[in-house]
C-alpha cells in the first residue's frame, strides 16, 4: 500500500508539472499541430493578456487520463481512484498554476517595458524533436516589441498524440 501512496503522488507530482485554472479545460480546440502553430497561439494570448486563452492551450483532463490508462500498471487497482483525486487537483490547482504563470510572464514583460498588444512573433526555435506519445519538449519563441527582440522560454511544451500543449513552465530569457 504504500508503494501504491508513493507512486501516486509521484504521478501527482510529475502530471502537475503541466497546470491550469480553476475551470476544467475540456472543450475541444484547434488543433496545434507544430510548434510554430503553438508559439503563434501564444503570442496572441499574450496580446489579449489573456490568461484564459493560453491556458485554453494546456493538456485536458481527458489528456492527462489518457497517459495515466497508458500507465495503468503503475495504477494497478487504484486507476480509478487516481483518476477522481487528478481531476480534482486538475481543477482546483494545475489550471489556476497555468494562468498565474501566465499572468506573471505579463507582469514580468510589462515591467521591461513590452507593449504586448503591439508584439509581433517572429519565429520558434527548437532543437529537439518529440520523441513518443507524451514528449515534452523545450521551445523558445522569439518576438519583437517596439523593434526590439524578446525571447519566450516554454520548458515543457508538451506533444500529446501529435498536438502541441503548454505548461505552467514559461518565461522571459
Amino acid at each position: 500500500m504504500k508503494k501504491v501512496t508513493f507512486t501516486l503522488t509521484a504521478l501527482t507530482l510529475f502530471l502537475s508539472a503541466f497546470t491550469t485554472n480553476n475551470t476544467m479545460v475540456t472543450e475541444k480546440k484547434k488543433r496545434v499541430s507544430t510548434s510554430e502553430q503553438m508559439a503563434e497561439r501564444i503570442v496572441s494570448a499574450l496580446q489579449h493578456a489573456s490568461a484564459k486563452e493560453y491556458a485554453s492551450m494546456f493538456p485536458s483532463l481527458e489528456d492527462f487520463n489518457d497517459m495515466m490508462n497508458e500507465s495503468s500498471e503503475i495504477y494497478g487497482t487504484y486507476l480509478a481512484d487516481a483518476k477522481r483525486d487528478f481531476s480534482n487537483n486538475y481543477e482546483q490547482k494545475l489550471v489556476p498554476t497555468v494562468e498565474h504563470a501566465f499572468d506573471l510572464l505579463i507582469d514580468e514583460g510589462r515591467s521591461k517595458g513590452i507593449e504586448w498588444n503591439n508584439i509581433q512573433y517572429i519565429r520558434t526555435e527548437q532543437k529537439e524533436q518529440p520523441k513518443h506519445r507524451f514528449s515534452p519538449i523545450p521551445v523558445t519563441i522569439v518576438f519583437s516589441s517596439n523593434g526590439t527582440e524578446h525571447r519566450i522560454y516554454v520548458e515543457r511544451a508538451l506533444v500529446i498524440n501529435g498536438q502541441w500543449k503548454v505548461s505552467q513552465f514559461i518565461k522571459l530569457i
